[in-house]
């Protein structure tokens, strides 16, 4: 574990604009578009598994107070 430490400090971070001159900023922009569009992805991909993971239909709340739904769907966002 000592050894994989001592590689990740070695990790040099290179300066963006020696390596790609004037297109650093058009690169820097690219990279944060990217992530963004991943982070957005990434939420749903998740809010899909929370909706997916809630109760079952059998354990909900099944609404005796006599409304129009007889069933009121339950998510882990609540």
């Amino acid at each position: 574990m000592g050894d994989l430490i001592r590689q990740l400090g070695d990790i040099r971070v290179s300066n963006l604009a020696q390596d790609f001159g004037t297109r650093a900023e058009s690169v820097e922009l690219l990279f944060a578009v990217a992530m963004m569009l991943g982070g957005i992805i990434l939420t749903y991909l998740v809010q899909r598994w929370a909706d997916r993971a809630g109760e079952v239909q059998s354990a909900a709340n099944v609404g005796r107070g006599g409304g129009p739904r007889t069933h009121e769907d339950r998510g882990l966002r609540e």
